[in-house]
């Protein structure tokens, strides 16, 4: 829904369909993305997300709480 409004300015026609045929939602003109732009936001969210990842393999590796094998 952020990333809609920020797109669109609006995100009431996410919530309603104009009728049964567009159900559940009618898409504005332009909805989504193109293919590169989806794979260079997935791309970006790995890289970002990778370090937390290193950082949290680290603290899994130095202590042992019993806590910690079930994340």
């Amino acid at each position: 829904m952020i990333v809609c409004y920020g797109r669109y300015g609006e995100t009431h026609w996410m919530f309603e369909s104009p009728s049964l045929a567009q159900y559940p939602f009618a898409r504005p003109p332009g909805w989504g993305y193109s293919l590169p732009i989806t794979y260079a936001i997935w791309i970006a969210i790995v890289l970002a997300l990778y370090p937390l990842c290193v950082w949290f393999a680290g603290v899994k590796q130095r202590r042992r709480d019993w806590w910690l094998s079930y994340l």
